[in-house]
């Protein structure tokens, strides 16, 4: 009897180590593929990454994939307010046009900083912004900042931005284009009506004084964190030939379209 105890304890225990064995291949990449033997055991060598300081290197079973990185798009900023006619000018013949055309292209990326010529002010613990235009001016650059930091996709913002800057910068109007764009107006609204769009825009107060050179007049632009008056002109009056021959990749269709002329303009 004692000796059929201990044979079925032995038998208990060696049952329960193969069950612990079997349930360690639940513990995940990094016990599976400590070695060859573990990795096969748990039938995942086929597969296996080493992880290893922060890095993963692929298990010398398993061909590496050659990833290719191809060349980083063009950076455009435009820096302008938004009752600025040169600037609501620049928007309907340069820029919305040719974002409609470079937009699934992935060769550009667009920044806004909607502040221009206007001054600011600590009141208390906020601002106080008085602009070229006016106090409408000052809102309208409040409700693009506000709607810019809600809705960095490119896709959404520069739809909306290009409907207020066509139909002017009231919240009535903000409304409406923000239905069009497919975007949420009430954040937009609260945003700027209150401190919120002050700190939002200071930021953008901010960006546009660190210009370097600074800026003289909007719209300003800059193209990869530069400004030439090569670039000036270029931008503003054949954006689409500007950043087509400035990326350094296989050019999209839409560049075959471009006019190679380019106007300078003096300011």
């Amino acid at each position: 009897m004692l000796r059929f105890l201990v044979l079925a304890s032995a038998l208990v225990a060696l049952s329960l180590a193969a069950e612990s064995k079997k349930n360690e291949c639940h513990k995940g990449p990094s016990y599976w593929c400590q070695n060859d033997v573990i990795a096969t055991k748990c039938g995942v060598k086929s597969f296996c990454n080493i992880i290893k300081d922060g890095k993963i290197r692929f298990h010398p079973s398993v061909p590496k994939k050659t990833v290719e990185v191809g060349p980083p798009p063009v950076n455009v900023s435009f820096y302008y307010e938004s009752l600025c006619p040169g600037c609501r000018g620049v928007w309907r013949d340069q820029l919305y046009p040719t974002y409609q055309k470079l937009a699934s292209s992935g060769i550009v990326n667009f920044e806004f900083i909607p502040y221009g010529n206007a001054q600011e002010q600590p009141y208390g613990s906020s601002w106080y912004f008085t602009c070229q235009h006016g106090s409408a001016e000052c809102l309208g650059n409040l409700i693009e900042t506000c709607a810019i930091h809600y809705n960095p996709d490119a896709s959404k913002i520069i739809p909306f931005l290009h409907c207020l800057e066509e139909y002017g910068p009231t919240q009535t109007n903000a409304q409406y284009c923000a239905g069009i764009a497919k975007i949420d107006y009430n954040t937009i609204y609260t945003c700027s009506e209150g401190d919120e769009g002050k700190q939002l825009e200071h930021r953008m107060a901010l960006k546009t004084e660190a210009l370097n050179p600074p800026h003289q007049y909007v719209p300003w632009l800059t193209m990869n964190g530069q400004h030439t008056t090569a670039i000036q002109n270029g931008l503003s009056s054949n954006m689409l030939a500007t950043i087509c021959n400035a990326y350094t990749g296989a050019k999209p269709a839409a560049c075959s379209q471009a006019k190679q002329t380019i106007c300078v303009k003096k300011h």
